[in-house]
């Protein structure tokens, strides 16, 4: 999926099942920031503090995906679900014990905990559990992993993720081939819609339990909303009428800014560009000389940032991804945890 429903979407739904405007916000920003938290900082201290580390939760480019760092996919964006799912039934009959499935079971267990997270950190892992939750539709049938399993036709990317199937599983009301599948014509619009109605069902019962709200109603007019919005179904390899799109989320969202991925970090991190500022992707990052250096605006004040609280989020989302997924892992003689 891509910033029409990790953003977009996923901020309609949070709002409408009961968040305020501004959690909903955070949650939206928190569930996409997942995809472009692809730099690893150093943040240093002016009063003598250890400096701080964040971990990353995206490899730079989808369609070109790293080696290291394998466990990012499978706890971030292809969570390893049930490979006897009817909708994993492939021509060649093959199963993959990591192979993503919508709604499953580890999917939800991770939100299950971020909706008990501590308060500081809650939002921004219901978030960031949201996007590894909706991923499991987009990304179905596909695993985390470099394995042949990936490979569709003959395409000379790496076979990891959904790479040879570049970015028709992300596009909303996208119709695509995976010819792997012996239900092999794909329906993005059918898999989107059951991807917010349960991410919202998800959303309803954490409010009806925390707040005792019940707005579980409202999916009839959000669903409306979406399959108008929408509009029709369409193929090839243009991202035709998103700029349509994007503009009925921000008429229907007036409170809900564009998404700046500079926003966060930037509030709470002062950069001392040195030279020029680094460029942290392509081959402009192998000739910086002087490389940026990062401190804290307000060191005392660093843990009320929605960027710090975001990266203690990324990295209590690990922990429990990897105490839940490392068995499966061991099934392959893996240690995810040095993966």
């Amino acid at each position: 999926m891509d910033i029409e429903f990790h953003y977009w979407i996923t901020a309609l739904l949070a709002r409408e099942a009961g968040f305020s405007e501004e959690e909903a916000s955070v949650i939206a920003y928190s569930s996409q920031y997942v995809d472009e938290n692809d730099v690893s900082y150093k943040i240093r201290s002016r009063i003598g503090k250890p400096v701080y580390r964040n971990y990353i939760s995206q490899t730079m480019n989808i369609l070109k995906p790293k080696a290291e760092l394998m466990r990012i996919y499978p706890i971030f964006h292809f969570i390893p679900g049930e490979p006897d799912a009817d909708s994993a039934r492939r021509r060649d009959g093959k199963m993959h014990i990591l192979n993503t499935t919508p709604d499953n079971g580890n999917a939800n267990e991770i939100l299950s905990e971020a909706f008990k997270a501590p308060h500081d950190t809650r939002l921004y892992r219901i978030g960031i559990a949201s996007h590894s939750y909706a991923d499991t539709w987009a990304h179905q049938n596909f695993v985390g992993w470099y394995d042949y399993f990936n490979n569709i036709g003959l395409d000379i990317k790496p076979d990891i993720g959904h790479a040879d199937a570049e970015h028709h599983p992300d596009w909303v009301s996208h119709i695509w081939v995976d010819n792997r599948l012996v239900d092999s014509d794909v329906n993005n619009k059918l898999r989107y819609l059951s991807a917010a109605f349960s991410l919202f069902s998800r959303y309803c019962e954490y409010i009806r339990s925390d707040r005792g709200e019940d707005r579980s109603s409202a999916w009839e007019e959000i669903e409306r909303f979406l399959v108008a919005v929408w509009g029709p179904t369409f193929s090839g390899d243009e991202n035709i009428r998103r700029e349509n799109r994007l503009e009925g989320y921000r008429k229907r969202l007036g409170w809900l800014d564009d998404f700046d991925e500079q926003r966060w970090f930037d509030h709470a991190v002062e950069t001392d560009i040195r030279g020029l500022r680094d460029s942290h992707g392509g081959i402009l990052s192998k000739f910086a000389v002087f490389k940026d250096h990062y401190y804290w605006r307000d060191e005392r004040n660093r843990e009320d940032t929605d960027w710090f609280r975001f990266q203690e989020a990324v990295k209590e989302h690990e922990r429990l991804s990897l105490r839940l997924l490392s068995p499966v892992f061991a099934k392959m003689g893996v240690d995810l945890s040095t993966a």
